[in-house]
Parts: C-alpha cells; structure tokens; sequence
C-alpha cells in the first residue's frame, strides 16, 4: 500500500538495498586482490580471508540455483528449509561447473578477464532491486527455523561450529597444479572437468603457489564438508525432530574418524561424501512434486561421474529405481516429463564417462574386507555409534516386521521413506563391493553410522515424549558421550600446527 501514496519512500528503501549489497558484493569479491598484495599475512588471516572468500563463492551459487528456477519455473515441495538450501547450492554449483570448463578452454588471459567479468555482472544483476520484495530476500532467510532453537540446540550447533572448525587437517606443501591434483587424488579418479572447475573458480590466486595451496585446501574441507553436513542434516529432517537432527551432524563431526579419514586422505572430502546426497536427491526429487526436479538428478548424476566415473552406475540405478519402485504411482506421463528433464545430466554423465581416463575395476572381496576392517575402526573410534546396531535393528523391524496400520509403532517415521532409505543404502553397499567405487567407504560409512544412531535416540524421546524434564537431561547426556570421546585437544593441536603456532 505504501507504493500507492504519493510520498512513498520505496525509492530510498531500493537505495540503500542497491547500495549495501554492491558494497558487501564487491568486499568479498575483492579478496584476492588484498591477499595478494600481502602474501606475506600471518597463517591463520590467511585462512580466514580465503574461508570467507569460499563463503562468498558458495552464497553466489544459491543465488544462481534460485534465479534457475525463476526462470524455469521450478516450484518443489520441502521437508525443511534447508532442503531449499542444499538444492540450490548443488544447481547453482552445478551450473557454474559447466561454464567455468567452457571458460578453461579458452587461453589463459581470456579465461582470467572473463572470470571477473563475470562476477562483476552477477554482482550488478543480484544487486539491483527489481521489485520491493527483494528488499526482505536474502541467503540467511532460508535458515529461518534456527530462529526458535533452544539452549539444548544453540548449544549443539555452537559446539558443531567449533569441532567443525578445530578440524581443519594439515595443508599439503605442495604450490604446483600437478602435485595439488596428485595430492588430493592420488588414485586419478577425478575427471579433468573438475579440476577444470576448481581452478577457474581460484583463478586470480594461479600465480601465487602459496594461495592457490590454501584455495584448494579450503575448497576441499570447508566447502565440500560443509555441504556434505547440511545435505545429512536435510537427510535427518525428513525422520527426526531438530534437535536430534542437530545432534546426529555433531556425533559426526565430533567423531576421531572424522579428523583421521582427513588425515589419511585430504581427497575423501570429495570421493567419500557423494553417497549422502545421491541419498537425499532421491528423497527429495521423489517429494518435490514437480517432474522438473530431474534436472537436478541428472546433473547430479553428471557430478558423480566427474568425481568416480564409476559413480555413472549409481545414475542408472537411480533412474530405475525413481521410474519403476519410487514414482510407480505416478503417471506415464509424469514420468516421461521426469525422465527428460534428466536428459542433460545424462548426456555430461556418458560423455564424461568415455573421456575419463580413470578405470572401473572388480574387486569385491578386497571391498568387503575394506568395509569390515571400517566399520571396525569407526566403532572403536566413536563409542556413540554402538547406538547404531540397535537402531539398525529397530529400522529393520520398522520394515520388515511392522504393518503401516499397527498402532503401538515403535518408531513412528514414515514407511515409505524409511523404505526408499533402505533401499538406496543397500545399493550403495552393493555397488561399492561389486565396483570398489567408495560409495560405501569412509565417510559413506560415517553417516549412516550417525543416521541409526538417531533413530535409536528418536525411539526413546517418541516413548517419553510428555517427559520433558527427562527427554533433555537424555539430550545432554548425549551431548557430554560425544564430546568426551572427540579428541578435541588434538584437533586443536593439528589447527595450531597448520596455521604456524607451534613447531
């Protein structure tokens, strides 16, 4: 209504939006060039500085995955707000991929001017106030329910936080392409298209050794593991409440395994993590509502063969699976619209797998013994996770031996979902012992690890759900196992001897 006066002050609202987002956009855009004019800046500023130029990567490829589905006319269906988050990271990450490999063909000044032409354009499009309501729109709207978090909670997330941050491994030291590439996949399973990727999107620090170790050391941990927490946590959120959600991304994260798989191998960040989304995707396009959620799988799919291009076999599991057990109910029709939007992702998908030159090998009895000798360790490692067992056991029971229609439920999640879980993680272990693709090795396993464990949990609070008093001193009993045997001070010791403290 205030539009419709004579007097309206939406022009100057529109000011101080266009003025505020084009001062913030260009900030942080223009980190690298302070970083490098002072090359020779303390460690940890360092790691600072190029963490918030990653955040700044990161918040560009929502705002790309929205502006997508505006202009597609993309509307889905969301368990959780984060839901929304994940997916347009992953499309705008998606997208953004596709155009820096075209921008790598070109030479390299071309490819370097391009590069900040095209941030300086997006930067003057997301900033200008097309309409009122932009004004009220940002990327931190979409974390709205962790508004009304309580102390339990605030607290869980804060120690998540630190434990997550503490848990920065060693940086290589390594300052040329090759060796970076070598050192992150020693096994060359990684297609050509993704470091293509990673060094367009670092390209103003491909002069300095010393920054482009620290952009790709970052990208790896902070990036990667970032969105490889908030897609479990999106995963919780579709069979617990919040705050065992919030707990179950701590167990992990406070897990030694969790610093030691980093320890062993810089890499797994990326080879490891896939599984969770591929997971989620399958939840979430199945609930989306809308056929045009196979864009998504399809590039998704793409973005697993880019990593493994073993992983093309998951892609053609997953399509079966959504097309013929997942989507039955719905139309032919809907189905055939389903299956083309996914058309583009499975074109990349097979031409990235011919041109890949990394090879799938048959190695199921070395897998099996892998995955036992992991699950050993991580049960010895994290004495939370023998919750898991018997959460796996109740999960099954869930499955198996309990109707839909009983009433006394000892868990009470849907059966359908629990249904398309199970299942995905079966294939997951099936293809990972028949290919050796690491679907289900590593951090595959952590995460279900925590996911059972959870469910364990859930059964307790749904049966003294009128205890509150009792349902948080359980809560906090779990907080205290899993920080107890977290090794935080040596995680603090590894931070402190990355950013040059200590000898």
């Amino acid at each position: 209504m205030k539009t419709l006066e004579k007097k309206s002050d939406i022009f100057v609202e529109k000011t101080k939006f266009l003025s505020f987002r084009l001062v913030t956009y260009f900030t942080f855009l223009l980190l690298p060039i302070y970083l490098q004019k002072e090359v020779n800046l303390a460690p940890i500023w360092q790691i600072i500085a190029m963490i918030f130029f990653s955040m700044f990567i990161v918040s560009q490829w929502f705002l790309l995955g929205k502006e997508i589905d505006h202009r597609l006319k993309i509307y889905f269906k969301v368990n959780s707000s984060i839901d929304r988050v994940v997916y347009r990271l992953f499309m705008g990450m998606f997208f953004m991929a596709i155009y820096f490999n075209l921008l790598s063909l070109l030479p390299h000044k071309w490819s370097y001017n391009i590069f900040w032409v095209t941030w300086v354009v997006m930067g003057l499009f997301y900033s200008w106030p097309t309409r009122g309501k932009i004004i009220k729109e940002s990327v931190s709207t979409n974390f709205h329910e962790y508004r009304y978090l309580d102390k339990f909670e605030k607290t869980v997330l804060f120690l998540t936080v630190v434990m997550f941050f503490t848990s920065l491994p060693e940086l290589p030291n390594l300052f040329s392409t090759g060796s970076l590439r070598l050192f992150f996949d020693p096994g060359e399973k990684v297609s050509g298209a993704f470091w293509n990727f990673i060094s367009i999107n670092y390209i103003p620090f491909s002069k300095y050794p010393q920054l482009l170790n620290l952009s790709w050391s970052v990208h790896f941990y902070f990036v990667t593991m970032s969105l490889f927490l908030m897609t479990f946590y999106a995963l919780l959120r579709n069979f617990v409440s919040r705050r065992l959600s919030l707990l179950g991304v701590f167990a992990l994260v406070s897990s030694w395994s969790f610093s030691k798989i980093l320890a062993n191998n810089f890499g797994f960040t990326l080879l490891t993590t896939f599984s969770v989304v591929w997971v989620w995707s399958t939840l979430w396009s199945t609930k989306s509502s809308t056929y045009r959620s196979g864009l998504f799988i399809g590039l998704l799919g793409a973005w697993g063969t880019v990593i493994d291009k073993s992983n093309i076999i998951l892609l053609v599991v997953q399509l079966l699976l959504i097309h013929f057990v997942f989507l039955k109910e719905e139309t032919y029709w809907y189905r055939r619209q389903f299956f083309k939007y996914t058309l583009l992702g499975v074109f990349l998908s097979i031409s990235l797998f011919f041109f890949s030159t990394s090879n799938v090998s048959v190695q199921m009895i070395e897998s099996i013994n892998i995955i036992y000798a992991e699950l050993t360790r991580l049960f010895f490692r994290k004495s939370f996770f023998i919750l898991s067992i018997f959460g796996l056991g109740v999960f099954i029971y869930k499955l198996i031996g309990q109707t839909r229609s009983e009433k006394n439920q000892v868990l009470n999640i849907s059966h359908d979902l629990s249904m398309k879980v199970a299942i995905s993680i079966l294939c997951l272990i099936l293809i990972d012992i028949l290919f050796s693709s690491r679907t289900f090795q590593d951090f595959s396993i952590l995460w279900p690890l925590a996911f059972f464990s959870v469910l364990l949990i859930e059964v307790i609070f749904q049966k003294i759900r009128h205890l509150r008093s009792r349902r948080n001193m359980i809560y906090a009993v779990y907080i205290i196992i899993c920080l107890l045997d977290s090794h935080f001070e040596g995680r603090v010791k590894i931070l402190l001897r990355t950013i040059g403290a200590i000898d």
